[in-house]
């Protein structure tokens, strides 16, 4: 955890040393991920989490009742500290009330997925992707996963960028998102877009929310064909079932190499709390962060021209 602290605070000098530790880490991929695969899982902290700290938190920087809030997690931090998973997402509902709604991403695993070490040299532009919003198992997280096992929960058609929701916006949120031609995961008639439109506040609860943020997405899709950066997406092949509902398209994607080589994480992370858009904090070894959608898109906006928070690309 020092060392990954140590190295956030390094790449976050400068985007050009982010950009040459991407480049390295990805022509050695292979022999680094068989490294990390022999690492020794870290003893597990078993100190009860304050909870009702992590709720004032959320609740002085945004989240009210009756807010919609999409909530990124990671579950292994708290397990065994008092709170199941259950448990949580009770605590998130309690606190946006039953006028608010609780949205997660909810990312489907695909059975011929390429491996991380073929992530950028693998081509599999004849593979059907197949996606079953009901039966499809999530990896996104425990959290998502229990939500969307409440029978209430609503889950996007969409395959790319899937989300889960409970709460009066959640058919709002999933409405029409593979509507139009080509419809990008988080474009116009998006979850995320539609988040944004509900000025939704974005949570993350044990991880990085800004390595997590696929809210910056939406950024780029409403764009489209005017986003400055060329080449930017690639197209997949994915049959959905959804009950009766089944249907076959191709829909286009962000292509893998832009994220693994040219995002610049630590800066974004970095400007977005210089601005006062992203507040962080710790509790309990806990790492808990807000920011409220509208903002961060506002905030992206008046520098995506230059394809910002992306380096080292041809406009």
């Amino acid at each position: 955890m020092a060392n990954d602290s140590l190295i956030r605070k390094v790449f976050s000098l400068s985007p050009h040393i982010e950009m040459i530790s991407r480049k390295l880490y990805w022509n050695n991929v292979k022999w680094l991920s068989k490294r990390v695969r022999k690492k020794k899982t870290p003893e597990i902290n078993v100190t009860p989490v304050d909870f009702n700290e992590i709720e004032h938190f959320l609740l002085d920087n945004g989240v009210v009742d009756g807010s919609l809030i999409v909530v990124h997690s990671a579950y292994a931090p708290f397990k065994g500290r008092s709170k199941t998973p259950n448990q949580i997402l009770d605590m998130l509902l309690e606190i946006v009330g039953d006028r608010g709604t609780v949205a997660m991403p909810a990312m489907p695993k695909f059975k011929n997925a390429v491996d991380v070490e073929d992530y950028l040299s693998e081509s599999k532009e004849n593979s059907v992707y197949e996606y079953d919003v009901h039966k499809s198992s999530i990896k996104t997280g425990v959290l998502p996963l229990m939500l969307h096992k409440r029978k209430e929960s609503v889950r996007s058609r969409h395959p790319i960028n899937t989300m889960v929701a409970l709460g009066p916006l959640a058919e709002t949120l999933m409405q029409d998102n593979l509507e139009g031609v080509s419809p990008l995961a988080c474009g116009v008639n998006s979850s995320w877009n539609h988040c944004v439109e509900q000025d939704a506040v974005i949570v993350s609860l044990g991880t990085d929310l800004t390595h997590s943020l696929t809210m910056i997405h939406v950024a780029e899709d409403v764009l489209d064909e005017t986003w400055p950066i060329n080449n930017w997406y690639l197209e997949k092949e994915f049959s959905i079932k959804d009950g009766d509902f089944h249907k076959k398209v191709k829909l286009r994607e962000r292509a893998p190499k832009w994220g693994a080589l040219h995002f610049g994480e630590r800066t974004l992370c970095k400007d977005l709390i210089d601005k006062g858009i992203l507040k962080s904090t710790t509790i309990d070894g806990i790492t808990v962060e807000v920011l409220k959608a509208k903002d961060l898109i506002g905030f992206l906006n008046e520098r995506n021209n230059s394809g910002y928070p992306y380096f080292w690309v041809n406009r």
